[in-house]
Formats: structure tokens, C-alpha cells, sequence
């Protein structure tokens, strides 16, 4: 309806012509619905968004239920942001603009209705419910599951009848730029929703990537942009009272944005087997879309001249004006980080987590509250409370700085640690304090979101009928919107402009399609071929088992944390190994690329860690990595980590296929196709190490105990050296290897009861320099035991000096102990030598095919009571069997003190 309120916001002259009956109504109940529903899907998103950030802190608070594990928290949270906050927000605003605009009604209140009811019950709550429940889809923006997807089309599809027909009833070359926002926001977001929400579940790996890439830009430049900017071309030529500095440059900036934000989205993917031509195409594209926004946001603060002393006073213009700035920080820092030399340092760190929140919350939600709280101030019947308001603005401002300011620095750290040769985890250390800060930072913000929301409900309520003479409100004068080209700084000519919205319009569909050509169809056609050429006749697909472990790795946001999708830049093969080729992706519907790390890519985990291992971190991760952040999945196992669920066990083959068909296909020893050469050299990996090079996460097979490539690393010989060696070792240990081997190294770590083999007790056995400087550099194969050559060499040689320090010296032989070491040499030669070799040096006929590799024991000494406890009992999940049914106790009093003497000695015809 339409009260005599709206009358007052009329031109006198068209006040004086038009009844009331002839004024278009404004659906106040749907704005009220609309601005509710957004609210108190904002507070659940946010909180949702808090949670998130504390399970950084502490990875296990709330941790014991499926629904409130992190990776489902955080799809709750994005998507609560998107269609529950902003989507309501948005609406409740078109509700208000679209008659005032358009002058005449949205089509029809029953379809208004409707389309909340849809939009909030069964897109928002129901997304909502099934995430939780384990039912979505792993793509950045989209992660709400397929049945929900139909009904958003669906609203768009309402959308367009609900706002867009009464805009095409009008004359269109007379509307208003917000009206274009508007009515491009709804109908390119209706073309792209199902693109980028279906197509990459039909289209498989690097091909569906591509289609994603596009949606996870167009979700903020096709639905939050336009709506934002037209809140923002609104309300302010609505609070000055003067028209918008240029309508020309608007409608310029208008089409630019439409022609550029499409053709930006494989920017996510830099460095990746998409074909470099699309990448380079999009870095183009985001470097134009920064001028476009500079000339949207220019307009923007031009048209605010002369109206500081307004600014500062009318907090929805306040609102606005900071959602404008950030739009401009955000935009032009969009445009810098797609350049390749700022991708490859910051790309997966939380500089870009800080980048999304300055967009969604800086830019769409300030303009968003500013859209709110000026509407709410010029409709019937409510309450506003200008200095909670006023709170409200503050604390967001501050609580949002703070987190931006440390999110970016946070990444510059994460991006630090990664180009060097430390350990993954010490990326986690390193930035363990900025996430906390993080954390409290969103306290301010959540309180701020709070006060906004009682602003609207507390204070004096507003007069029913708002007038030119009563109201503390400036109504809204329509000159402002109907008369810009006669009042505004124009630049001449601009009489084509009046005639040019049809080629316009088609232009920008015609945009549109084409970025889905250029940066999709024709690459995911290049690289299909490409895929034919080179894939492996007899690449294998994934088990059923393992597709089901699939799923379970997608829905609970594994893809978040892990890529897997190596780079072809030189710190990703050092770290990670050889870069992501498209066909090892052939069989992933969808793609699970990622576009963050926070823990290490995981495309070559084949072969890397044992079965025991990877159950062990799915049941509590900090039983073997002390200091990660990573979730437990305790649903997945049956009270206790030997006991795994059907689940666990369909997760752990998924983790264990990842890699297999690269290195089962022997790819990597092949001539790669000219073509492939070709597209690696473009990305300046001539110069750099080999892509074939093998990841310190590797651990490499050591038959006789000893490599060659490993550095012997030889504790300090000057005393005083040597005990601040013991001393640094000791700290290293306790914060990498205490987990397994335990506090004191006896292999009693909190880890050890799930592991086989156990973890070694340090305690009972000396070790050669040689032995422990092989183990360190290269792991154990087979066993839980990684490499640990990221570390600095003079850290790993205090790692040596520190395990040194662990044993206790050993009593010297006595006489009749000498005598049992010729039958002990027999008895070793007739049953150890197969696997020992005859020399002890653990380079027997069999070690070759054993992993773990039998004991060298020149370079390992056991105790008497370690190597009886072995004869007797054997070494689980080992070759080595016990031997006390074959052999005496007498005999294997024999064989331990032979075996103990050998330490130290030359190792004949070892190898080494």
C-alpha cells in the first residue's frame, strides 16, 4: 500500500496531478519480513563464522558431532551470508526501490510471499540443515546440495517477474542506474546460478574447474555487486537531495562492470593445468575491472560533494559511504593479487580469506545496513535508535579493520614459511596468534550486527505519515532519480546514451556468454583433448569404496583445508611434488582443486603414510602432528581409533588413492607431449627445479638403514656446543616427535597404541650418526616415521645430538659373553642373514622387498633388554617374527650378544 508519506516524496508537481490511489504501493509487510529474516540469518551466520574461527584456536571445541565440525560450520557460514543475510537484504530493498523507480508496483504481493517463503524456507533453513547433516556440494559458493540449488533458481526465475517486468513495463531508456543494477544482477545471476552450481558435477576435474573458477567470482560480481551498487546509487542522491555527480559515467561503469566481472573467475586458478591462455585472459580482465570499479566508485564520491556535514550525521549514508570505500580497497586489491608474481606468493593464504571478508562484509554488508537503515527510516510504523546505531557503525568499522589487518598479515607469514623448505606445520605455528586475534575480532562484529538489530526495534517510533515539514528525515526527492541527465556533470554528447539500452543490454548478455566460452567451453575443450593424448590407457577409477570415501572427504569441507592441485611453481614441486596434470583429474565429479591451505596439498598422498597413520589423524589429529588445527572425525570410528566406521574406512581408500594413477601409470619417467612442455615453460618453470623432483613428504627406502643422499649430521665435539645442541634437540622433540616416540623417547607417545610399527624407543638402542642422520633426512618407509630434511641442518643435528643424549652407555661384555658370540654367529648366519645379510648391515636378499628394512646393526646397537623383548615377541607390523618357539632361551642369549657386537664395525660388502 501507500500511505501519504510517499506522497510527500514526490515532486510538487506530480503531487499536485496524482491521486493516491494513482501512486505506485510499497509492500511494507514483505520489506519487514525481508529486513527480519536477514537479520537473523545474519546473527546465525556470524556465529556460525566465530565458531569457525575458534576451531583454529581450539580444533576440538564443539568437536564430538558431525553437525558442528568445522567443514560444515564453514559451507553454514558463506552460504548463510549469501542468500540468508544479503538475499533478504537485497530483497527487502527491492521491495522498497523497485516502485519508486519503476513508478508502479512490484507485480504481486502473493508472488512476494511466495518468494520469501521459498527464499528463506526452502533455500536458507533447509541449506542449512542438510550441510549440517552431511548433504552438500564441495564448490567455493555453492556448497548448499542440488535440491536446494532448484529452488534458487527458481526464485531468480520469480525475481524476474516479482521486480524486473514492472522496470520493462516502464520506458527503459528513462530508468535510473540502480534499476539496471538490479535488473542485471537478477537476470545474469539467474543465467549463471546453474552454470557454476551444475554443470562442474557433470563436467569432471581441470574442466569443471574452469566452470567453477567462474562462479566463484560471478557470485560477488553478478548477485552482490549490482545489488550493492544500486543500494548505494540510491541512497545517496536519496540523502542529499542532489542528483549523482555523472548519470553518463553510472551507465559507463554499469556496462563495465557487466562486461569484466565474468571474464575474471579462472584468476582462482593461476599456475593450474587450465590452459594458460584463460588464466592470462582473466588476469587481463581483473586488471580492467579495477579501472571500472575506480570509475564507479569515483562517481560515487563525487556525487557526495559538498556533503561531509551530511555524511557524518545520516548514518545510513555513513553506512554507505564506508561500504563504497572498501568497495574501491577491495576491488583494486582483487586486481593486484590475479598479477602472477603477487598469485604465487599470496594465492591459499588467509590474505585472500582477508580479501573475501573486506568484500562481503566492508563492501556489501555496510552498503547492505546503509540500504536497511535508510528504508527503515521512511516507512510507517517503526522504531530507530540512532545511537545504537551509531555503536552499531563503530564496532563493525573497528572489529572489521582489526580482522582485515590481521588476516593480510597472517597470509604474508603463511606465504613466508611456504617459499621456504620448513615444515608444513610450522606455517600453522607461525600464524597461531593471528588467528586468535582473528577469533576476537569478530566479537566486536557480532556485537555490532547485534545493536544494529535492536536499533530497528528500540527508540522513538516514527511518525505513520512522514512529511517535508515534520520529518527529521530528508524524504526523497524523485528529481534526484527521474531529471540526472539535466542536473548532472555530464560529459557530452550523451543524446545516443537515451537510444543505446537495447544494444547495451545485448552487448552484455553477449559478454556474458562469452566468458563462458573463453575461460570454459574452449579450454575445457583443450584440455579434453589434451586429456586423450596423454592419459594413461589404463588409468584406473576409484573403487567403490573410495568414491564413497569421496563424498565423505567433500562434505566435511576436507577440500577447504587440503588442495589438491600442486602448482607448476618451484615451491609447490619441492614441497608437494610433481604439478597436477588435467587427466589425473578425469574421474572427479566435481573437481576438488581447493582455494586454500591450511593444512598441506594432498594430490600425491599414494604411498606416503601408512594405513595406521592416516587413521590415527582422522581420530585425533595431534596425536601424531602435536600443533595442527585439524578437526578430529571421532562419528567416523567406534569409540576408538582401531575400531574405524564403514565411513572411516571408505575415507582412508579415498586418501590412499590420491596420486596412485600418476604413479602407477609411470608417467613421470615418459617423453611429456610437446604441448604440455610448452604450456609449463609459459609459466617460467624452465629456470626453476625439475617437476619431477621428489617431495621431502617421501619417505624413501633405505636397504642397510643408510642413503647416500642423506648428510651425516655429527653432534658438536666441544662439550659446552655440544649440551646447547642436547639442549635446542630436546625443544625440536618435544615439538615433532614426542607425539610417537613420547616425552622421555621410549615410544610411549599418545600416538604409539594405534601405530605399527611403534614408534622406536630411543632409550633402548644406540645409533650411529649415520643411522640417525639417514632416518631423519629420508623416514622410514613403512612405517609412521616421515622425512624430516625441511628442517635446517643445524636442527637436524641437534635432533642427532639430542637422541644421543636418550641412551644410557652400556655395561662392557663379560669374558663368558665373549664366548657365545661364535655360536651366536652361526645362529645369525642360518636365520638372520636372509633379511640382516650376512654381515648384519640389513642388506640380506630379501630387505629389498621389505618395509620397513631390517635393522642395520652396525649402525644400531639395542639393549640386552630390547633385543631379548624382540627375539621373544617379534616386531608387529614387521617382517621380523619372534623366535622363541625356534629358538632356546640359551641360543638367543647367544644371538643378542652377537648381534650387539657388531655395532660399530666395518660393513663388508654393505654397500655402504
Amino acid at each position: 500500500m501507500t500511505t501519504s508519506a510517499e506522497i510527500a516524496s514526490y515532486p510538487s508537481e506530480r503531487r499536485n496531478s496524482l491521486s493516491l490511489a494513482e501512486l505506485p504501493s510499497v509492500e511494507y509487510g514483505l520489506i519487514r519480513a525481508h529486513v527480519f529474516a536477514s537479520l537473523v540469518t545474519l546473527v546465525f551466520s556470524v556465529l556460525f563464522g566465530i565458531l569457525v574461527a575458534t576451531k583454529f584456536t581450539f580444533p576440538e571445541f564443539l568437536g564430538g558431532h558431525g553437525w558442528l565440525t568445522w567443514g560444515r560450520l564453514r559451507y553454514n557460514h558463506t552460504q548463510g551470508i549469501f542468500f540468508g543475510w544479503l538475499g533478504n537484504a537485497f530483497l527487502a530493498f527491492f521491495y522498497y526501490a523497485v516502485p519508486r523507480l519503476a513508478n508502479r508496483p512490484v507485480s504481486s504481493r502473493k508472488l512476494g510471499w511466495f518468494l520469501f517463503w521459498i527464499w528463506n524456507f526452502a533455500v536458507v533453513l533447509p541449506g542449512w540443515v542438510l550441510v549440517a547433516a552431511g548433504f552438500s556440494q564441495p564448490l567455493e559458493w555453492a556448497e548448499f546440495p542440488l535440491v536446494v540449488d532448484a529452488f534458487v533458481v527458481l526464485a531468480f526465475i520469480l525475481m524476474v517477474f516479482e521486480f524486473v517486468l514492472p522496470f520493462v513495463k516502464a520506458r527503459l531508456s528513462d530508468l535510473y542506474v540502480s534499476a539496471w543494477y538490479i535488473i542485471g544482477g537478477i537476470i545474469f545471476t539467474m543465467l549463471a546460478y546453474p552454470v557454476g552450481n551444475f554443470v562442474p558435477e557433470l563436467v569432471p576435474g581441470a574442466r569443471g574447474a574452469a566452470f567453477s573458477g567462474l562462479w566463484i567470482h560471478d557470485a560477488v560480481g553478478l548477485f552482490v555487486t549490482p545489488f550493492a551498487v544500486a543500494i548505494a546509487y540510491y541512497v545517496i542522491p536519496a540523502t542529499t537531495r542532489r542528483p549523482i555527480y555523472s548519470h553518463f559515467l553510472s551507465m559507463v561503469g554499469f556496462w563495465l562492470l557487466f562486461f569484466t566481472y565474468p571474464l575474471n573467475g579462472t584468476h582462482h586458478y593461476v599456475y593450474s593445468a587450465i590452459p594458460m591462455a584463460a588464466q592470462k585472459g582473466a588476469i587481463v580482465a581483473s586488471v580492467y575491472l579495477g579501472m571500472a570499479v575506480i570509475l564507479v566508485v569515483t562517481n560515487h564520491l563525487l556525487s557526495l560533494r559538498g556533503n561531509s556535514g551530511t555524511a557524518s550525521k545520516d548514518l545510513p549514508l555513513r553506512f554507505v559511504w564506508f561500504g563504497v570505500v572498501s568497495y574501491l580497497v577491495v576491488s583494486l586489491q582483487g586486481s593486484v593479487q590475479a598479477l602472477m608474481p603477487v598469485n604465487r606468493f599470496i594465492h591459499f593464504t588467509d590474505w585472500v580469506i582477508g580479501h573475501s571478508h573486506l568484500a562481503m562484509i566492508g563492501f556489501a554488508s555496510f552498503i547492505a545496513l546503509g540500504g536497511i537503515a535508510h528504508l527503515w527510516q521512511r516507512i510507517p510504523g517503526t522504531r530507530c535508535n540512532e545511537r545504537m546505531m551509531n555503536w552499531s557503525f563503530w564496532l563493525l568499522a573497528v572489529g572489521l579493520t582489526l580482522m582485515i589487518t590481521d588476516l593480510t598479515i597472517a597470509g604474508l607469514v603463511e606465504a613466508q614459511v611456504w617459499q621456504s623448505s620448513a615444515p608444513w606445520i610450522d606455517s600453522v605455528r607461525a600464524v597461531a596468534s593471528y588467528w586468535l586475534v582473528r577469533t576476537l575480532s569478530g566479537l566486536p562484529i557480532l556485537t555490532g550486527f547485534l545493536l544494529f538489530w535492536a536499533s530497528l526495534v528500540t527508540g522513538p517510533r516514527l511518525a505513520e505519515a512522514i512529511t517535508f515539514s515534520t520529518s527529521r528525515v530528508a524524504p526523497e526527492n524523485n528529481v534526484a532519480f527521474e531529471d540526472v541527465p539535466a542536473a548532472s556533470h555530464e560529459l557530452a554528447p550523451t543524446a545516443w546514451l537515451a537510444n543505446a539500452h537495447v544494444i547495451a543490454f545485448g552487448a552484455g548478455v553477449g559478454f556474458f556468454a562469452l566468458s563462458f566460452l573463453v575461460l570454459a567451453i574452449l579450454p575445457g575443450k583443450q584440455l579434453e583433448d589434451e586429456i586423450k593424448r596423454v592419459a594413461p590407457v589404463t588409468m584406473p577409477t576409484l573403487t567403490t569404496s573410495e568414491q564413497r570415501g569421496r563424498v565423505v572427504y567433500g562434505r566435511e569441507g576436507c577440500a577447504y583445508c587440503h588442495t589438491q592441485q600442486i602448482r607448476s611453481l618451484a615451491e609447490d614441486v619441492r614441497r608437494f611434488g610433481a604439478p597436477t596434470e588435467a587427466w589425473e583429474t578425469k574421474y572427479d565429479y566435481p573437481q576438488l582443486w581447493g582455494t586454500r591451505r591450511i593444512g598441506p596439498d594432498l594430490s600425491r598422498e599414494f604411498n606416503i603414510r601408512p594405513r595406521d597413520w592416516q587413521l590415527t589423524h582422522l581420530y585425533n589429529p595431534r596425536l601424531v602432528v602435536r600443533d595442527s588445527v585439524m578437526p578430529p572425525y571421532p562419528w567416523l570410528f567406534k569409540g576408538n581409533v582401531n575400531q574405524p566406521t564403514q565411513e572411516g574406512l571408505d575415507l582412508l581408500a579415498y586418501l590412499q588413492s590420491l596420486g596412485r594413477a600418476r604413479q602407477l601409470s609411470g608417467f613421470d619417467q615418459q617423453m611429456m607431449a610437446s604441448s604440455v612442455h610448452a604450456a609449463i615453460s609459459e609459466m617460467a618453470m624452465t629456470s626453476e627445479p625439475s617437476a619431477r623432483a621428489t617431495p621431502p613428504t617421501v619417505p624413501i627406502a633405505m636397504p642397510g638403514g643408510y642413503s647416500d643422499s642423506a648428510p651425516v649430521l655429527h653432534p658438536a665435539s666441544n662439550p659446552d656446543d655440544l649440551q646447547e645442541e642436547v639442549s635446542r634437540g630436546g625443544t625440536l622433540f618435544a615439538a615433532n616427535c614426542a607425539s610417537c616416540h613420547g616425552s622421555a623417547g621410549r615410544g610411549d607417545g599418545e600416538a604409539s597404541a594405534s601405530l605399527l610399527p611403534k614408534p622406536a624407543n630411543l632409550t633402548a638402542a644406540r645409533f650411529s650418526d649415520e643411522r640417525l642422520s639417514s632416518v631423519l633426512w629420508n623416514g622410514v618407509a613403512g612405517s609412521a616415521m616421515p622425512p624430516w630434511r625441511q628442517l635446517p641442518t643445524e636442527d637436524l643435528r641437534a635432533l642427532v645430538a639430542y637422541i644421543h643424549s636418550l641412551h644410557l652407555p652400556s655395561v662392557a661384555p663379560s669374558i663368558q659373553q665373549a664366548a657365545n658370540l661364535n655360536e651366536g654367529k652361526s645362529l645369525f648366519a642360518a636365520n638372520c642373514a636372509s633379511c640382516h645379510g650376512d654381515t648384519g648391515a640389513g642388506n640380506g636378499p630379501a630387505a629389498g622387498a621389505l618395509a620397513p628394512s631390517p635393522t642395520n646393526f652396525h649402525l644400531k646397537k639395542p639393549t640386552e633388554e630390547r633385543a631379548w623383548e624382540v627375539l621373544e615377541n617379534g616386531v608387529p607390523g614387521t617382517a621380523m617374527p619372534p623366535w622363541q618357539s625356534q629358538l632356546s632361551a640359551d641360543q638367543r642369549h647367544a644371538l643378542v650378544e652377537f648381534v650387539r657386537s657388531l655395532y660399530g664395525t666395518p660393513q663388508e660388502n654393505s654397500g655402504q
